[in-house]
């Protein structure tokens, strides 16, 4: 049986399937409970039973909130929603995503058509109950970072209580096997992210998967920071990479992206198109350079 495992006072990481990986779900505990990302599958699934186990019902559920608007993190919001009536909450700017993931899932995945697999067109949307700005204290218990990157609508909750981050995909070490590498969509807003999160009282990391090179819970400041930095590092070394296959004068982006799978990956995915959004945002930096 797939459990809710406490990882913190009271806050629960529920790995629920997703292809090879698991997607995390993150339950935390206090006067009210909250539910941060829906996983890829239906409630009644994982998270229905997993709360069961802990003698939960998801009637006690009083917030469902998400890190992102992908669907492996929000395909279960839709019964959520509109089977048990459970309250959203998102960042403001994320909340068209939200109640249009299939649109989303469509822009994600057509940059790259011969690369990536159909959009899935079957996302169902939720309209948002109470959105939240950047900096913002959600029921004097959250703190919403907006940490971009990954997506444009990627955030941290921010437990007050216990200085935890659930970060979602907002740090991406060296990728999971899916994607090769880590994926971001715009390496600036990934960089600035890592300088925040760096510059944040954080005393433990929850990841919504389990990244190459950094892990998934990351406990204690020192950790903490090591994880961040390990992140950064990661984007160094991409970027020395590709400026090396540049100088040697390969300018096949889907080339470049095999070969450095290859050699520095953690596994080679089925679809190309995640690499592919990271290798274009650093040849974007070095052809800027280039001309300057």
């Amino acid at each position: 049986m797939i459990c809710f495992e406490e990882i913190e006072d009271g806050i629960f990481l529920l790995k629920t399937p997703f292809s090879t990986l698991w997607t995390g779900v993150t339950l935390i505990k206090r006067d009210r409970n909250y539910l941060i990302d829906s996983g890829a599958d239906s409630p009644e699934e994982y998270i229905i039973p997993a709360l069961k186990n802990l003698g939960m019902d998801i009637s006690d559920v009083d917030y469902l909130l998400n890190t992102h608007c992908h669907g492996d993190h929000i395909t279960g919001h839709f019964d959520l929603v509109n089977k048990y009536g459970i309250k959203t909450v998102t960042y403001s700017k994320g909340a068209d995503k939200l109640l249009n993931p299939a649109e989303n899932a469509v822009r994600i995945r057509t940059k790259f058509p011969k690369d990536s697999p159909k959009p899935q067109g079957w996302l169902k949307g939720v309209r948002a109950d109470v959105t939240v700005e950047d900096g913002d204290v959600f029921d004097d218990n959250l703190i919403l970072l907006h940490t971009p990157g990954h997506d444009d609508d990627c955030v941290c909750w921010y437990d007050i209580k216990t200085k935890t981050a659930i970060c979602g995909d907002s740090l991406q070490g060296n990728g999971t096997p899916t994607q090769g590498i880590g994926f971001y969509s715009n390496m600036s807003d990934y960089t600035k992210t890592l300088d925040r999160l760096s510059e944040t009282d954080i005393n433990r990391l929850v990841l919504g998967h389990y990244y190459d090179g950094i892990g998934d819970v990351i406990a204690g400041k020192e950790n903490v920071r090591q994880a961040i930095e390990a992140c950064r590092g990661y984007v160094a070394k991409y970027s020395d990479y590709i400026r090396g296959c540049f100088e040697n004068g390969e300018r096949d982006y889907r080339r470049i992206a095999i070969d450095m799978i290859r050699d520095i990956g953690c596994g080679m995915p089925e679809y190309l198109f995640l690499a592919l959004y990271t290798i274009t945002e650093h040849i974007k930096a070095i052809t800027v350079i280039e001309r300057t």
